[in-house]
């Protein structure tokens, strides 16, 4: 029996995206191995959590669609811009980082010793990295924390806000091989805007890529006191 929200808004399941961007890819480029040989994705496996209904395409993805001309909002959807509920469905699906970000602070939360639980830690700033631990994604709260100018730390390695003597321990914890869903914590100076350093400590949340040996981060920061 399908669920409410696919009664009310018909292809609105992960399966009804699978199967409307499968027949986006095979309209258009005839099969998906030729898709990824022009969208520059190495391993076409990379696609088949999608084809296969398990899971939505992410932002990247979504972007290399975008540019390849389709029409994103059907593909998440399966209605056209003029349908006026579509926007919202569009928000939910475009939003798979921010979970990842209340994941986070979940973990958290429940990680926090329980003779202080009472004191939850307060979050003042987050970021989502990618592999390449550039900053790609809500950016904004770093900025600000940081006293960046708006949209200034987009694509920004991680490597540039924090003090080159902290960042060699930050390399090495990240280039440890871990499992799924690993949280570190970090005290490490960051570069502000007006080129000081201050003290902060911070967490990553690691999730591993889809069919990839490739890692994406999360990350929440506060100001530290020591």
């Amino acid at each position: 029996m399908k669920s409410r929200n696919e009664q009310q808004f018909p292809g609105s399941s992960v399966s009804g995206v699978s199967k409307r961007l499968r027949e986006y890819l095979l309209k258009r480029h005839g099969s998906v191995n030729e898709f990824c040989r022009v969208s520059g994705i190495k391993y076409p496996a990379q696609m088949t959590p999608y084809l296969k209904g398990k899971c939505l395409p992410g932002k990247k993805m979504l972007d290399r669609l975008e540019k390849d001309g389709a029409d994103i909002q059907w593909l998440l959807t399966g209605h056209t811009a003029g349908y006026s509920l579509a926007p919202l469905s569009n928000v939910l699906a475009l939003s798979r980082y921010r979970m990842d970000i209340d994941n986070l602070l979940r973990q958290v939360r429940m990680n926090v010793d329980l003779s202080v639980a009472q004191n939850k830690p307060s979050i003042e700033a987050y970021a989502v990295i990618d592999h390449a631990e550039r900053i790609v994604d809500l950016s904004g709260s770093l900025e600000k924390f940081l006293a960046y100018e708006p949209n200034s730390l987009s694509e920004v390695s991680l490597s540039f806000l924090i003090h080159p003597d902290d960042y060699l321990s930050v390399k090495h914890a990240l280039e440890i091989q871990r499992l799924d869903d690993d949280i570190v914590t970090f005290h490490s100076r960051f570069k502000m805007g007006n080129g000081d350093y201050t003290r902060v400590e911070w967490c990553l949340y690691i999730k591993n890529k889809p069919m990839s040996d490739l890692s994406e981060y999360s990350m929440i920061l506060r100001k530290s006191g020591s």
